[in-house]
């Protein structure tokens, strides 16, 4: 999991971070307000003041809602606390802050912004906004203020670094056609999130503040979301890469428990999560940075310079066993008991490290000797090479060197996490898995990224770039809107059954024709138990 978002792209840091993390934004059609909507605009009760938000797309929009208080200063590293009360109405048609992050953006980067926003030609202007520390606001998509409807609460990726929910904006069409309510959590992230200080000051011995805003985002939608049309008796979180990797932490946090009730984990099963020696280590070499001695005086610090010192890596910091919000590993050895009865959809995708690998072109262009030697550099053992291509020729022949070097290393790093993490909670016996693998290779980059890393993501919000891909984003849409409905995503046309020990049912999303396959590549699975993982990449 530690090389989860490697710097290997050809992208910047920061632009690979946003594609990776789901600020890949897009919908169809510009954002407009009628002038008939224009006249009567939308007001919503929250339990701290009223709600002004637009009509977009005949679904109602509403922006940067706070759910939090202040995060800078004397309050920076601590547990959220609730916002404040205001009078009146509350304009909520423009975008709230981000967290302060990098520069970067995935639209300047013409074809994955192409991929990312389904062409939408103001996705610049949508994705745009503005940076700091008091980021503990969110968005929630309806299509009427009234009625009980299925909530899914997107939690965004970029690693545990970078950001936002602003893909939410973007899922109109999404909302509209499954009748659902999408929720899109802005929180703190990298140092201002993930630093744990709880090994240097019993003031900070409660750590993971990223993590206890999504607590809070959760609890401001089982005291509001009502009042949007929506149940909160039946909320969904869902999210890609990194944002996976906070719901797979979410789930062993105790404070969670009742918040949401199924889940959507999308090339981010989280296994293990940082300890708190390291974590201190860390701190400690961060404070070293800063030139200060009192941990204390870091909640002084400039947020820049803080930024700057808290490293480059974007899993670094990330959650921590503090024993306090997190008590233990919540993957190891066993799935967390506190959310034992979260049924859950787990994929990822067949290429997941082509987006890693850009700046290495020799990769994109191995012959069968070259593909032996990458293997073995990534970590397979020498002796095992002959009999592991053995298999995936016989089931892939049409495979190039390339394209099994790309299938290999992604299934025996994510999609070896997918089915541990699915195994480890079908072991407690109270709810169901369902298992998907994304096998559409994308024309992205004439073909070169295949089935990469977070393609799937603007499918379910109904982003679908390329015409081929209409049926598939319709399937991949329905699919988790049924999920959240029901808590089984089978829909007419498209059965999907629960994932076992024994059938290992698993759904295969193709632009050709998506079905379920019972323990595809199962020879493959296998070998690759027997074998160091190799993380994602």
């Amino acid at each position: 999991m530690g090389d989860f978002t490697r710097r290997s792209s050809a992208l910047s840091r920061r632009a690979f971070l946003a594609l990776a993390g789901g600020a890949a934004l897009a919908s169809t059609g510009r954002w407009q307000v009628s002038a008939a909507e224009d006249d009567a605009p939308l007001t919503a009760e929250t339990t701290y003041g009223r709600v002004r938000g637009a009509t977009v797309n005949r679904v109602a929009m509403f922006r940067g809602i706070p759910y939090g208080g202040p995060t800078e200063g004397a309050a920076r590293f601590l547990p959220p606390t609730k916002p404040e009360k205001w009078c009146g109405v509350r304009d909520a048609t423009v975008n709230g802050p981000q967290c302060v992050q990098g520069p970067g953006n995935i639209f300047l980067n013409p074809p994955l912004g192409g991929y990312f926003s389904g062409g939408r030609r103001d996705r610049l202007e949508l994705a745009t906004s503005p940076y700091s520390e008091n980021c503990l606001v969110l968005n929630v998509l309806t299509t009427g203020l009234r009625g009980k409807r299925p909530v899914m609460v997107y939690i965004h990726g970029g690693g545990y670094a970078s950001e936002s929910g602003v893909l939410s904006l973007f899922g109109d069409r999404h909302v509209r056609e499954q009748g659902v309510v999408l929720v899109g959590i802005n929180h703190r992230l990298n140092v201002f999130g993930y630093s744990y200080l709880g090994g240097l000051s019993d003031k900070y011995a409660v750590g993971n503040a990223g993590q206890l805003d999504l607590i809070a985002a959760l609890e401001w939608v089982r005291d509001n979301i009502t009042n949007f049309g929506g149940d909160p008796g039946n909320v969904t979180v869902l999210g890609e890469s990194g944002g996976g990797g906070k719901i797979s932490a979410l789930m062993g946090m105790p404070a969670a428990k009742g918040l949401f009730h199924k889940a959507i984990v999308e090339s981010g099963s989280l296994l293990h999560i940082g300890d708190p020696e390291s974590a201190t280590r860390a701190a400690r070499a961060m404070m070293a940075k800063l030139r200060l001695t009192r941990v204390g005086d870091l909640q002084k610090v400039a947020a820049a310079d803080l930024f700057d010192a808290g490293g480059t890596n974007p899993l670094e910091p990330g959650p921590v066993v503090d024993g306090h919000s997190i008590p233990r590993q919540p993957w190891e050895p066993v799935a967390p008991a506190v959310s034992a009865d979260i049924s859950m959809i787990i994929g990822n995708c067949k290429d997941e490290t082509t987006l890693f690998s850009l700046k290495n072109q020799a990769l994109f262009h191995l012959d069968e000797r070259e593909l032996r030697v990458a293997l073995v550099n990534a970590g397979v053992p020498a002796e095992k090479v002959d009999s592991l291509l053995a298999l995936y020729h016989r089931d892939h022949p049409k495979d190039t060197p390339s394209d099994l070097y790309f299938r290999i290393a992604s299934d025996r790093g994510m999609r070896q996490h997918v089915a541990q993490q699915a195994e480890l909670q079908l072991a407690q016996g109270k709810a169901k898995v369902f298992v998907y693998y994304f096998q559409w290779s994308t024309p992205v980059l004439g073909g070169e990224l295949r089935a990469f890393h977070t393609a799937e993501l603007p499918l379910v919000m109904r982003l679908a770039f390329y015409p081929e891909s209409e049926q598939l984003s319709r399937q991949l849409s329905a699919a988790w809107a049924v999920f959240a409905r029901k808590g089984d995503p089978s829909q007419q046309g498209l059965e999907w059954p629960a994932y076992t020990t024994s059938q290992r049912a698993t759904m295969v999303f193709d632009a050709g024709k998506s079905e379920a396959v019972n323990d595809p590549d199962h020879d493959e699975r296998l070998m690759l138990e027997k074998m160091p993982s190799g993380g994602l990449l």
